[in-house]
């Protein structure tokens, strides 16, 4: 725990790492690593220590998703904690190659269980007043979504989240639409998207993250921010995979601005 606001950074999918017990069995390349990840959330959203504390993981979300539920699982599903496609639908393995029941075990209680844990034992301690669910979002809604092909936002803030048909709050609506309000003076002069700028709960993520650690007293935003910010023919190569420093810390100082300032006035 660190010295600055009471604030819990949560990133879980911004690693691009494949598994050392899975090294060797994907046919997947760096470029999809970095695409399958949220981009640059580990810059993005990396405050120091403004606040309390923050939880990552290396490990790519297509090997283990820390935002799904453990026992979300093929065939059952395509998009569980471990996945067999991309989001665009490109295989992850080779034809018959897939975890077994004992290898997705050991995956899951050496980069998932510890995650959840550490989330829970930190809100437990009461150090904390706020939890922020960071994320990176592709510009357009991919097909497994519940806006594909539709251009998206370039900040959505989420305190909604659906189980079983019902919704769950995981903190006031006005809470939510202030944090949406502080990122609009943060990033209101943006402009690169086509749609709606800025949008509470559009598109709808119903991630386990939310489930599982907003039903508590400590309020929990899912803060998402549009890649188009930074992978678009201004800002970012393609050769390498880079992107343009500068850009990267000048949109965390002004996401954290909003962050901070949101705070202070509603905590």
């Amino acid at each position: 725990m660190k010295s600055g606001l009471p604030i819990l950074i949560l990133v879980p999918h911004a690693g691009r790492s494949v598994p050392d017990e899975l090294a060797g069995y994907e046919i997947l390349g760096d470029f999809e690593l970095f695409f399958e990840s949220d981009a640059c959330a580990d810059v993005l959203f990396d405050f120091g220590d403004s606040v309390a504390a923050r939880i990552d993981s290396q490990i790519n979300r297509l090997f283990v998703d820390l935002d799904r539920h453990h026992l979300s699982l093929a065939p059952r599903t395509d998009d569980g904690v471990v996945k067999k496609r991309t989001s665009s639908g490109v295989p992850i393995y080779p034809p018959g190659v897939f975890p077994d029941e004992i290898a997705i075990n050991n995956l899951l209680m050496r980069y998932y269980h510890g995650f959840h844990q550490t989330v829970e034992k930190i809100l437990e301690s009461g150090r904390v007043r706020l939890v922020l669910d960071c994320h990176t979002m592709m510009a357009v809604g991919p097909k497994h979504a519940a806006d594909p092909g539709r251009p998206r936002p370039i900040v959505t803030v989420s305190n909604t989240v659906m189980d079983r048909g019902e919704p769950v709050r995981t903190c006031p609506d006005e809470t939510a639409r202030g944090l949406l309000e502080s990122m609009r003076k943060s990033l209101g002069s943006e402009e690169w998207t086509v749609g709606e700028p800025f949008a509470l709960n559009s598109p709808r993520f119903d991630g386990h993250i939310m489930l599982r650690h907003g039903r508590g007293k400590i309020p929990l935003l899912r803060l998402s921010v549009s890649r188009a910010l930074f992978i678009n023919d201004r800002y970012f190569r393609h050769d390498d995979l880079s992107v343009n420093n500068v850009r990267m810390l000048d949109l965390r100082r002004r996401i954290w601005q909003g962050i901070e300032r949101f705070y202070r006035r509603y905590f």
